[in-house]
């Protein structure tokens, strides 16, 4: 009897501890999955703004590329259009043919090129009422789709805000009491990455790395072990902007603060390198040459054991070679004393009539015993031309932007011998010497304004790059949802509500600790809590080898493992309100409401400001009322949005 009744007694123990352990279980998974679900959505949300990014940059750069086409077009029309102005003034071309004086070597060559003097007269005739107003369009519509992910960047924060609030609702089971929530700290932690990923510059480094290093070396760390983890957070120990707003014009001003520019020229680099790796073989090198090639045999010259070999290649006629680029004028007077290049598209296209030899020569020695030993083995060319005729045009911002003389474009021997082609494909070689000579002295290199210079250009819009430290990590910054749940709301047998113990002469009283910063983070003091992170990356599809880039939409999510960081924020080994440069004790909606009005301030404004500025003056009048009252749609709808969730 006696041990029945102890063996009931220890089953109804095992069994009271079965079921506390089961509900432990059960509320400790349910939190984490409403943490990872909510961290994933965090991320997901972040990679589809990526892709964004990348489709309007595809967009953006695809339509620029399309202005430089218009350019091309131009000079190379002109390039025919001009052969009269050429061979009728060129001082070679004038030799009479029998009978003297009449008809001379010019008006030969004018009459056999008649054909294409036509078609580079209609074209230009098309081309020309085309690029005054094809590249406003066009610089219009990449204003508004730059300015779109400024947009579309606040609304992903502000969806990042509230998706976690709404994913974590939907984890608690119907019926219960069950008050899971997402606590303070994790609005702080996206906080902290919005700024991380838009303007890492205003992080306090300082801050977080001397938190870092003393909560290291309390547990028993090394302040080098400190420095490495850091930089695992930050993906260096210098913290660095992951979505670089690509716009030069936004820093262009002669405040102390950005006297030297580097923003901007470092911004001008980037679209400039952009638009010139991405240019098609029209724009990068346009080759049309009309000429025969041919090679004798090879020449061997026998002396004793040394034995000479000549060889010899010949190519004549006429060489038709230009290229267009999205390059600066160092020398710009309209850019004035900022320094701040302003980018243009420039086009040349020259014909000659020349020739190119390619000799080569073999020396080599042949001994007993030894065998041949090669002494020479070299190529080197020969070229020469006569003009026939050229053409180019640019695209620039104001009069004073563009080139004015040939030396400015480039050296007719850059590329001879074999060379870089770059920035105007086999324009620029020895063959075409005569003709860019002789085309300074006609002024075709920008001296006439008015037929070879266009000007009202846009310049650069404003979009999204991957800073560099991200090209090559190939993955966003840590996205941190933290999430408690009451212990009160456990339904465990030992919970003080089941059993009486929060009422009453036996009410525990477990308020002593709401001083705690952290408490107040986590939302009170007796909390079941957990943290999860997630983060973007870079995912092209299985057998493309690509460097991460905003151009390509191949960003995913995917859950990981929280940082030492951050777990360190969350235990309150690092006071992440003094790392943002918040008031001890801001409540949520403070927090949320400084980051969307660093949103608004940082990106929405200086992008609609941009707009109005460049847009053409027909439109500006009746699109600024338009866009104020769009921004102040987007703006309000994101702040109530947060601020109705978060009461």
């Amino acid at each position: 009897m006696v041990f029945g009744l102890f063996f009931i007694g220890i089953a109804l123990i095992g069994l009271i501890l079965m079921y506390n352990r089961g509900i432990l279980t059960r509320d400790r998974v349910q939190v984490e999955n409403a943490a990872d679900a909510a961290a994933y959505s965090q991320a997901k949300l972040f990679a589809r703004h990526q892709n964004l990014i990348a489709y309007t940059n595809r967009a953006i750069v695809a339509n620029e590329m399309s202005v430089g086409q218009v350019v091309a077009l131009m000079s190379w029309s002109k390039r025919y259009a001009n052969i009269p102005r050429w061979v009728n003034t060129f001082p070679l071309y004038q030799i009479p043919i029998a009978p003297a004086p009449k008809p001379t070597v010019g008006d030969v060559l004018s009459t056999i090129t008649l054909p294409y003097q036509v078609l580079g007269t209609v074209t230009g005739t098309v081309a020309k009422p085309l690029l005054g107003i094809y590249p406003d369009v066009i610089s219009s519509f990449n204003l508004v789709m730059g300015f779109f992910q400024k947009i579309f960047a606040v609304a992903t924060l502000e969806a990042q805000f509230t998706a976690p609030l709404t994913i974590v609702d939907r984890h608690e089971m119907p019926g219960t009491n069950d008050d899971l929530k997402v606590v303070t700290l994790s609005h702080l932690l996206l906080a902290q990455n919005f700024i991380l990923t838009y303007f890492a510059s205003d992080l306090n480094l300082s801050s977080l790395a001397s938190q870092a290093k003393s909560a290291s070396t309390a547990a028993g760390g090394s302040a080098t072990s400190a420095d490495d983890f850091v930089a695992d957070f930050l993906g260096s120990l210098a913290p660095s902007t992951m979505l670089v707003n690509t716009a030069p014009e936004m820093y262009d001003n002669s405040t102390a603060q950005n006297a030297d520019n580097s923003a901007a020229r470092t911004a001008g680099r980037q679209y400039a390198a952009i638009m010139n790796s991405n240019r098609n073989d029209w724009l990068d090198a346009r080759t049309f040459d009309a000429t025969v090639s041919f090679s004798p045999p090879e020449l061997p010259i026998y002396l004793g054991f040394i034995t000479i070999r000549l060889g010899l290649g010949v190519e004549v006629g006429v060489f038709n070679n230009g290229g267009t680029a999205y390059v600066y004028n160092p020398k710009s007077t309209a850019a004035g004393g900022k320094g701040i290049p302003h980018y243009g598209w420039t086009s040349v296209d020259f014909s000659s009539i020349g020739f190119k030899l390619q000799v080569s020569l073999q020396i080599e020695a042949c001994l007993p015993f030894v065998g041949c030993i090669e002494i020479l083995d070299t190529d080197f060319p020969i070229e020469m031309g006569l003009p026939l005729s050229a053409g180019t045009h640019q695209l620039v911002a104001k009069a004073g932007d563009q080139f004015l003389i040939g030396s400015q474009w480039g050296s007719p021997t850059q590329n001879t011998p074999a060379g870089n082609p770059r920035p105007y494909g086999e324009a620029m070689q020895t063959v075409h010497a005569a003709t860019w000579i002789y085309g300074n002295a006609l002024g075709v290199f920008g001296a006439n304004q008015a037929e070879d210079v266009s000007t009202g250009y846009g310049g650069a819009p404003s979009f999204f790059s991957l800073g560099r430290d991200y090209q090559g990590r190939g993955t966003s910054n840590e996205f941190t949802v933290a999430v408690a749940k009451p212990l009160g709301s456990l339904r465990t047998s030992d919970n003080p509500a089941s059993l009486g113990l929060d009422t009453g002469k036996f009410a525990l009283d477990t308020r002593g600790v709401t001083d705690n910063a952290l408490s107040s983070l986590w939302g009170g003091p007796d909390n079941m809590m957990t943290i999860a992170s997630a983060e973007s990356y870079f995912a092209p599809p299985p057998g493309r080898v690509e460097t991460p880039n905003q151009f390509s939409p191949f960003w995913d999510a995917r859950l990981r493992e929280p940082s030492r960081v951050v777990q360190m924020i969350a235990a309150g080994q690092i006071d992440l309100m003094a790392v943002l440069g918040l008031q001890p004790g801001a409540s949520t909606s403070a927090i949320v409401g400084a980051v969307l009005d660093i949103g608004l301030k940082k990106l929405i404004e200086p992008g609609k400001d941009r707009v109005i500025d460049k847009l053409p003056s027909v439109i500006r009048g009746p699109v600024n009322p338009v866009l104020d009252k769009f921004v102040d749609t987007v703006t309000t709808s994101a702040s109530g949005a947060v601020s109705g969730l978060l009461k």
